[in-house]
């Protein structure tokens, strides 16, 4: 069966990263989640040093092909949806810093198609106003302990799983969408009436056994290429009983 799936990208965009094993670790995660390419903004440190290396394991092909930029408004027109991150939420004034939180990607979904670009600032410092102007959306993680700010590479693995489950909740949509329609399933239906009406078969065993059928196809909610299989198998079935019952 045909896969259903979004036509959207995804990067990670590290803003002036510092500390060599966090981003190796990030680039395990770009692997894990299916993340389309790492952007490193002034990178401070090599993201090629031996300690990303090791932390990346089986992902270092991230480390090896991560695209380096200086500046985050350069790239910004290569998304069409960019979500800046942030462990400090601000103040009612100042309008940069009004977050949402992981539980609010549902919106998300509204996301389609073309690429998103999810932004991590400073290991230190986060992201300048300046940056998060250029975000579509600020996401802080909560945190009820006394330390609030988390570790990055755990603050972009809570980001990225809550980003894939909203997104496959759209996948499931977009297949449940794709779902048979009636006039589908009256053509298959059709089919193996007449394959019944063919076949020696007692009688009054024939609209029990089409009724059995209709009803097991029915209830399975069947996806529209699913529907379309089984007209091909019983098309071929029609047709090859039709030329051997004309040779006899």
């Amino acid at each position: 069966m045909k896969s259903y799936e979004i036509n959207i990208k995804q990067d990670v965009i590290l803003v002036e990263p510092k500390i060599e094993g966090n981003i190796g670790a990030i680039a395990r995660l770009c692997n894990n989640f299916g993340i389309n390419r790492l952007v490193l903004i002034a990178p401070q440190i090599d993201h090629l040093h031996e300690e990303a290396r090791r932390r990346a394991k089986h992902s270092i092909k991230f480390l090896e092909e991560a695209i380096i930029v200086n500046t985050l408004e350069e790239i910004k027109q290569d998304y069409s949806f960019i979500i800046g991150t942030s462990a400090k939420a601000g103040l009612n004034y100042n309008v940069f810093r009004q977050p949402s939180f992981p539980w609010d990607l549902s919106e998300i979904q509204n996301v389609s198609q073309g690429n998103i670009g999810i932004v991590f600032g400073r290991e230190d410092r986060g992201l300048s106003n300046e940056e998060l102007r250029y975000c579509d959306f600020l996401i802080n993680i909560p945190v009820p302990g006394d330390h609030k700010v988390m570790n990055i590479s755990q603050a972009v693995a809570i980001i990225l799983y809550e980003i894939w489950k909203e997104l496959s909740q759209t996948e499931k949509k977009i297949a449940e969408e794709r779902s048979s329609t009636g006039i589908e399933r009256k053509i298959l239906f059709d089919l193996v009436q007449e394959l019944i009406d063919l076949i020696h078969y007692e009688e009054y065993r024939k609209p029990i056994a089409f009724h059995s059928f209709t009803t097991v196809i029915n209830r399975s909610f069947s996806s529209s290429e699913e529907i379309h299989s089984l007209i091909g198998i019983f098309k071929t079935i029609l047709q090859q009983l039709k030329k051997t019952k004309g040779s006899v």
